[in-house]
C-alpha cells in the first residue's frame, strides 16, 4: 500500500501545473514541446537531461527517455491539489504562515519535506521575497 501512495501522492503537488508523476510525454503536452534541451552531467547514474519548456519551467531528467518522470521541477507558480499556495515575491514570514515552519532553513531557502510525497519542496528567496519554486526527489537547500 505504501507503493501507492508515493506513486499516486506527487500528483498532489504541481510547480507551473506539472507535478513529478508527469513523464516527458505528459509534461510536453501540458505545457507544449521543450523549447531548450541540455545534458547537465554525466555520472555513474548516466548522463542527466534539462529541459526548458515556453512557460519557464525547467524539469531535469536521468536521461532523455521520453517515459521519463522528472527528478526535479522549476518554476514559479505552485499548487497543492489545485489551489494556489504562495506568489512570486511572498515573505518568508507569508510563506511560514501558509507552510508553517520549515524543515531547514538559510537566509535564502525554505525547505520542506513531505515523506507522504517521497519529495522535497525548496522555496529560494531573493532581495523581493520568493523568487522560485524546486520541487525536487532529493535536497536542494545545500547546492550553490
Amino acid at each position: 500500500m505504501a507503493w501507492a501512495q508515493a506513486y499516486e501522492a506527487p500528483q498532489i503537488w504541481a510547480v507551473d501545473g506539472v507535478s513529478l508523476a508527469y513523464n516527458r510525454l505528459q509534461i510536453e503536452q501540458k505545457v507544449g514541446p521543450s523549447r531548450w534541451d541540455r545534458p547537465l552531467k554525466a555520472s555513474w547514474g548516466g548522463e542527466r537531461w534539462e529541459y526548458t519548456y515556453g512557460s519557464g519551467l525547467k524539469a531535469a531528467f536521468v536521461d532523455q527517455d521520453p517515459g521519463r518522470h522528472p527528478r526535479l521541477l522549476v518554476g514559479k507558480h505552485f499548487t497543492s491539489r489545485g489551489r494556489d499556495m504562495v506568489t512570486m515575491h511572498a515573505s518568508k514570514a507569508q510563506v511560514a504562515e501558509i507552510f508553517g515552519l520549515p524543515n531547514f532553513q538559510t537566509d535564502e531557502h525554505y525547505v520542506y519535506y513531505d515523506g507522504d510525497r517521497l519529495a522535497y519542496l525548496t522555496l529560494h528567496f531573493g532581495e523581493s521575497g520568493l523568487d522560485e519554486v524546486v520541487l525536487s526527489r532529493f535536497r536542494m537547500d545545500s547546492a550553490k
